[in-house]
C-alpha cells in the first residue's frame, strides 16, 4: 500500500493517549481502521505538554504498538490539538473582486481568508485554523461556496483558533523527540465532530460535547458548518478528585469507583444498591447513590459551563439537532439523561461515522478524537493546517478550501 493511502492520527490527552492508522484507496468512500494502540498518558497537564520526555516516550510506545498492529512502516502524523491554551475569536475580510468580468476565483477567496487574518493575534499565539463561517456577495448573505460567483464585493465570516506559541512549542518538541513528522494540527473536539455527526446534524445545527480528562471541548455546527467552538476547564478527572475528598479514598480507587459503579443522576440510583469499597481499596461499604450525588454535581458543573457558552452566541436550547456526548469521560451511566435535562435539548451519544473498523473501536468515545483526525486527513474539501515552520499555517489554511 502506498504511504499516500494511510493516515494517522494521534490524540494526546492528559490521561491516555490513542493512536489509529487507516488505509483508503481513491475507490473507497470511506477509510478502514487497520491498527490502533491506547496507553496511559505521561508528562501531559490539563491537555498541554508539560514534560517533554515522558509525553515523547508515551507518544512512541503508542504509535509503535499502532504502527505494528497495522504492519506498515510510516512517520507522519495528523495530530490532535486541545487543552486550556486554546483561543476562539471571531474576524472578517473584504476584498474588491479583482478580475474584470468580476467573476470570484479562488485567488480573491485566499486574500479575503488572508484578510481575515490581518488583525494581529494577540502575543505569544499562533493560528491554528481561519475556519469561513460565512460568505456575502455584494451583501447576498448565507452564501456557502463563492467560487465562480459574479460580484464586486466579497466578504468572508471566519472563526480564528489560536493555540498558546509555547504549548505548540513543546506539543511539537515531543513528537520530534519520538521520532514522528507532524502532517497536520486539528483542534481535538472539532475532530472529534468530523467522526461523530452527519452532514445532516450539521445542517440542523448540532452541538459536539467532547468530554476529556481535563478539559472539555464543545463544537455547535449551523448551516453544514461551524458556528462556535470552546475549550472548557473541566472534565471528568474533577469528578475523580471529589470522589476522593468525599469518600476518603486514594487517586486510584476512585478511578475505579467511577468506573465501575459511577452514574451521572442519582435520582435514578436506588439507596438500596451498596458498594462494597473494600473490595476497590476502601475501608468499608457505601450507598452507590452517594457515588451518583457527587458524579452528577460535576457533570452538572460541565454542563452548566456548556450553557452558558450557548447563552454567549443566542443558542441555548436552540438547536435542533440536539448535542452528541462522545470523549472518554462521556461513558458515564445516564450521563445523556442529565445533558438533557441540564441543556434542554435532546441528546444522543456519539460513534464515528464514515470510517469502517471494528466496533470495539468505532463505538468507542476513548477514539473519537483519534478517528475524526483520520476522517480530516483523508478529506480533500475542508481548511488544512500544513506544517511548515517557516511558514504561519494559518495563511497556508485555504488551500484545499475549495478544490472542486
Amino acid at each position: 500500500m502506498s504511504r499516500d493511502d494511510i493516515i494517522i492520527g494521534l490524540d494526546i490527552g492528559t490521561t491516555s493517549v490513542q493512536v489509529v492508522v487507516a488505509f483508503k484507496k481513491k475507490s473507497q468512500e470511506a477509510p478502514q481502521v487497520i491498527g490502533w494502540a491506547e496507553i496511559p498518558s505521561r508528562g501531559v497537564r490539563r491537555g498541554a505538554v508539560v514534560d517533554i520526555e515522558e509525553a515523547a516516550a508515551a507518544i512512541r510506545e503508542a504509535w509503535q504498538k499502532a504502527i505494528n498492529h497495522a504492519g506498515i512502516k510510516h512517520s507522519e502524523v495528523v495530530v490532535g490539538v486541545g487543552g486550556s491554551n486554546i483561543f476562539v475569536r471571531p474576524s472578517k475580510g473584504v476584498v474588491i473582486v479583482s478580475r474584470a468580468d468580476r467573476e470570484i476565483s479562488r485567488e480573491d477567496i485566499q486574500r479575503a481568508l488572508v484578510q481575515a487574518e490581518a488583525i494581529p493575534a494577540s502575543p505569544n499565539r499562533e493560528i491554528l485554523h481561519n475556519l469561513a463561517r460565512e460568505w456575502v456577495v455584494d451583501g447576498e448573505r448565507g452564501v456557502k461556496d463563492p467560487l465562480g460567483m459574479s460580484g464586486v464585493k466579497l466578504e468572508v465570516d471566519t472563526l480564528i483558533i489560536e493555540c498558546g506559541a509555547p504549548a505548540l512549542k513543546n506539543l511539537r518538541k515531543a513528537i520530534a523527540l519520538s521520532g514522528i513528522k507532524i502532517k497536520e494540527l486539528v483542534l481535538s473536539p472539532l475532530a472529534a465532530s468530523y467522526a461523530v455527526l452527519s452532514p445532516r446534524q450539521k445542517e440542523l445545527g448540532t452541538l459536539v460535547i467532547d468530554i476529556g480528562g481535563s478539559t472539555t471541548g464543545m463544537v455547535v455546527f449551523e448551516e453544514g458548518d461551524i458556528f462556535h467552538t470552546a475549550i472548557l476547564g473541566l472534565g471528568s478527572a474533577h469528578t475523580t478528585h471529589d470522589l476522593v475528598y468525599g469518600l476518603q479514598v486514594d487517586i486510584d480507587t476512585a478511578e475505579k469507583i467511577k468506573k465501575l459503579h459511577g452514574s451521572a443522576l442519582a435520582e435514578s440510583t436506588s439507596s438500596r444498591d451498596m458498594v462494597d469499597l473494600k473490595k476497590l481499596g476502601g475501608d468499608n461499604s457505601i450507598q452507590r447513590r452517594e457515588i451518583a450525588v457527587i458524579c452528577e454535581a460535576r457533570f452538572s458543573e460541565i454542563f452548566e459551563a456548556v450553557q452558558k457558552e450557548l447563552k454567549k452566541v443566542s443558542r441555548a436550547s436552540m438547536l435542533p439537532g440536539g448535542a452528541v456526548l462522545t470523549g472518554g469521560g462521556s461513558k458515564i451511566p445516564r450521563l445523556d439523561k442529565l445533558a438533557k435535562k441540564d441543556l434542554s435539548l435532546p441528546v444522543s451519544r456519539g460513534a464515528a461515522q464514515k470510517i469502517l473498523g471494528p466496533e470495539e473501536i468505532i463505538q468507542d468515545p476513548v477514539f473519537a478524537t483519534a478517528l475524526g483526525l483520520v476522517i480530516w486527513g483523508f478529506d480533500e474539501t475542508y481548511n488544512r493546517v500544513i506544517m511548515d515552520d517557516s511558514v504561519p499555517s494559518g495563511i497556508l489554511g485555504w488551500l484545499k478550501n475549495f478544490i472542486p
